[in-house]
């Protein structure tokens, strides 16, 4: 699971006066929507409810990504079997995730941001503003990974993506889906190439082993010592366990430990490839009108059909590889479909999505995750607040490795019941999120009205 500690993106809010310019006017509407005044900040009468209804699904759906993560022990993304329970519901639970939630959820918000930023644009927001709004992000993301301890936190990296997104400001929609197709080809040629090396590394090592090589052998020492560091083992799943039960001080240096490997990581060229592909992607979706809901029903059900039909059966071909090799460690650096299969997958959720709710099937749904989706920064935050802070550590309510994957999708499901509630009465009283609220003080210099008129 090459990509599992980048468990989410993100946008949260769009100004979008001009969403109709964008959508019925075609090019000369965009052209004049690009060139209008920067406008206050987002009011309710500018939200797209198709667009806050995808938000929100997704940042709920990513919640049944990182729980796994948050409430088991360190290797169960590799091997789903070393946690305390494996019954024929986990493995049923197990195998939909990873077909259909893991890596898409992710995806959707990539793409909402791309969205937002077009918006943004859009609106004339100058430089200083968009800088000064992204290098906010980045903070969230620092505090987030560092301060309230999930190091899975996506903030960061996506403030970094955002930084270069802005060059692509003055990109017509085929450009943007060119720019977007080649950086996730890029990801996949990338992912073949060092598929490629990995199995010609265990060939080696494997003939040679087969001709008698020991341990001394430089071929047999390298592979072993490979597939030592990707395994999920015996010392580091003793390592989180530990650390997960012991007190505050115990949790901050195990995952703060786990935040500098990860973002490390995140500053490669991979980490940064993926977010601005799929970011591109969004933004060329947004001026063509699917990601706001007024596309042509056809567009989403074509969007589906490929999504889902070719989707699906990779996702499955990946994962079954793993699942009958006793999820050997090796297997999933050796495969190279994740990129292809966990993209179309997500505009296949994203056709079906802009399909039921043109077909007027939808609007409830998008109406009760909607509010969600303008708290989304709120809600991602406060999830990590609930699971890492009092949920599993053993210096509150001691959780942690207690639960098998169906068990801790069923708690996610109550911490969003109670997170979507919250955002329905939140946003009865006042006009954004607090998390939100804050944001915006940030990137416009002035606190914006919170609660509403009476």
């Amino acid at each position: 699971m090459r990509f599992t500690a980048i468990i989410c993106t993100w946008i949260w809010d769009r100004e979008a006066p001009i969403a109709d310019d964008l959508v019925h006017h075609g090019e000369r509407g965009r052209r004049r929507a690009m060139s209008a005044p920067l406008a206050a900040p987002t009011t309710a009468r500018d939200r797209l409810p198709f667009l806050d209804g995808l938000r929100g699904i997704a940042i709920c759906g990513i919640l049944f990504v990182n729980i796994w993560i948050m409430g088991s022990v360190a290797g169960i993304e590799r091997d789903p079997r070393i946690g305390p329970s494996w019954t024929g519901l986990d493995q049923a639970v197990w195998w939909f995730q990873m077909v259909f939630v893991e890596g898409t959820m992710r995806g959707l918000l990539s793409m909402l941001f791309g969205a937002g930023f077009v918006l943004m644009a859009s609106r004339g927001m100058g430089a200083a503003t968009y800088y000064r709004r992204t290098v906010l992000l980045i903070l969230f993301g620092l505090v987030h990974s560092y301060l309230l301890l999930w190091p899975g936190d996506i903030l960061l990296i996506y403030g970094l993506a955002g930084l270069l997104l802005w060059f692509a400001k003055e990109m017509e929609p085929r450009q943007m889906i060119g720019a977007g197709v080649a950086g996730l080809v890029l990801l996949t040629g990338l992912g073949l190439g060092a598929s490629a090396g990995l199995m010609n590394m265990r060939a080696f090592a494997e003939g040679a082993a087969a001709r008698g090589a020991d341990e001394t052998d430089q071929r047999v020492s390298d592979w072993s010592a490979y597939l030592e560091k990707l395994a999920p083992s015996d010392d580091r799943v003793a390592e989180s366990r530990q650390a997960r039960a012991g007190g505050v001080a115990e949790n901050v240096h195990y995952k703060v430990g786990i935040a500098n490997e990860l973002n490390s990581l995140s500053a490669s060229r991979i980490w940064l490839f993926e977010p601005i592909a799929m970011m591109l992607l969004g933004g060329a979706l947004m001026q063509l009108g699917i990601l706001s809901g007024q596309g042509q029903p056809s567009a989403y059900r074509w969007m589906l059909a490929a999504g889902y039909g070719l989707g699906i059966p990779l996702n499955i071909a990946e994962w079954w590889q793993q699942w009958h090799s006793g999820f050997a460690a090796e297997i999933p650096m050796l495969l190279w479909s994740d990129q292809p299969g966990r993209v179309l997958v997500t505009l296949g959720h994203l056709g079906a999505l802009g399909w039921l709710y043109t077909a007027g099937r939808a609007d409830g749904l998008m109406r009760l995750f909607a509010p969600a989706g303008r708290l989304a920064l709120t809600t991602y935050i406060g999830q990590t607040m609930i699971c890492q802070w009092l949920l599993f550590p053993g210096f509150a309510l001691d959780q942690y490795d207690r639960f098998g994957i169906a068990a801790l999708w069923g708690l996610a499901i109550l911490i969003l019941g109670l997170q979507i509630a919250f955002s329905h009465i939140w946003l009865k009283h006042f006009r954004y999120g607090p998390l939100e609220w804050l944001w915006r003080w940030g990137t416009y210099g002035r606190p914006p009205p919170l609660t509403r008129l009476r």
